[in-house]
């Protein structure tokens, strides 16, 4: 009986990881803005849902607003986890269990994410993917990146950062 119990728990949770994970790709493609599609595909795959957590998640997109530093679907992701376990009242981070918790949880994904692309930065990642990196506050090379499909392979980030996210949260559950 244990054996298949763990069994129907281990297929619930591959479902919810691959639900966020396909979820995250499709907003990805659909409406681009990798921090809030990433954020918003574990919001609906966990039923938590914060408008304004998803409204301040607008400007970490691009690496943090454009700039190609840490990439925005993991900072989607870690956003997600804070709204889940993150502290709930102002105290110290050594006397708190939440703080804790969150940043146990937050350094798996971070470390799981680092080493799927070999960095956390945006513009490592492109050059990764791409072969070269984008000028996301540059119109023009915005442009090239639109029209060259780059976005379509952000989206796969973005379902990556939501996949990893999601198995962890699972994980702590």
């Amino acid at each position: 009986m244990f054996v298949h119990v763990n069994a129907l728990m281990c297929q619930k949770a591959d479902k919810l990881v691959n639900r966020a994970a396909k979820l995250a790709k499709i907003l990805g493609e659909e409406f681009s803005g990798c921090s809030q599609m990433t954020l918003k595909a574990l919001q609906e795959t966990f039923g938590v849902v914060d408008q304004n957590v998803f409204m301040a998640a607008t400007s970490l997109a691009g690496g943090v607003a454009r700039s190609g530093e840490v990439c925005g679907a993991l900072l989607g992701a870690l956003m997600f986890v804070g709204m889940l376990h993150g502290r709930r009242r102002l105290e110290r981070t050594s006397e708190s269990e939440d703080y804790s918790k969150c940043m146990d949880l937050a350094i798996k994904i971070y470390d799981e994410f680092k080493q799927t692309y070999g960095s956390v930065r945006c513009k490592d990642i492109h050059l990764r993917l791409f072969g070269r990196v984008y000028d996301l506050r540059n119109s023009e090379d915005l442009k090239v990146f639109a029209e060259s499909g780059a976005m379509n392979k952000c989206a796969d980030v973005m379902a990556k950062a939501a996949e990893i996210a999601a198995k962890h949260i699972i994980k702590i559950s």
